[in-house]
């Protein structure tokens, strides 16, 4: 294993892919929602 020096930016990045992953997850899961209670579903 690395130094924590190393792992550390690795780990950040990991992190911000997770958080872009969940907020697109949650515009579209909103965007779902909101066509489920429209008028024109």
């Amino acid at each position: 294993m690395g130094s924590v020096e190393e792992i550390m930016p690795v780990v950040e990045d990991k992190r911000r892919l997770c958080l872009q992953i969940m907020g697109s997850w949650a515009t579209r899961l909103k965007h779902l929602a909101l066509w489920d209670t429209s008028p024109y579903g």
